[in-house]
């Protein structure tokens, strides 16, 4: 059974810091925690009891960001990231976001541009910056 949750600040990030670290640090000994922590909301996938992704939303330069967005290996291909993207930008929007952005490289450029996001400017290190605008609609995993 798939299932969600919130978590706002630094308590229980365990679930979210060890995805993190396996998702987007392929289990490197590094530190996956940050300021932002303090204050963002993170989303967590579980399949089952079994944490399998998780994103996090921040306000940061007057602007709503999306980062941090990853799924661990065995759960990749279940449509789990673009459930977390929706719910960080549905989070956005409820929070009174008219847009939301994401600096992402080009080679996942494509889960976010699925739910609307579009390119707006090129940057440094192969990162683009991605807006969206608005709310997102059905149709997760299409």
């Amino acid at each position: 059974m798939i299932h969600t949750k919130w978590f706002q600040g630094r308590d229980n990030l365990k679930d979210v810091l060890e995805i993190r670290k396996e998702a987007l640090h392929e289990g490197r000994d590094v530190d996956v925690s940050d300021i932002y922590d303090d204050f963002a909301f993170s989303a967590v996938v579980y399949d089952g009891d079994a944490p399998a992704g998780t994103g996090r939303l921040l306000f940061k330069e007057g602007r709503y960001f999306i980062d941090n967005v990853g799924v661990v290996k065995e759960h990749r291909g279940k449509n789990y990231g673009d459930l977390i993207v929706r719910m960080l930008v549905r989070r956005a929007v409820n929070m009174g976001a008219e847009k939301t952005y994401v600096y992402e490289c080009d080679g996942r450029m494509a889960i976010f541009e699925n739910i609307g996001f579009e390119k707006v400017d090129s940057g440094a290190n192969g990162r683009c910056l991605m807006v969206k605008t608005g709310d997102v609609g059905g149709g997760c995993g299409k």
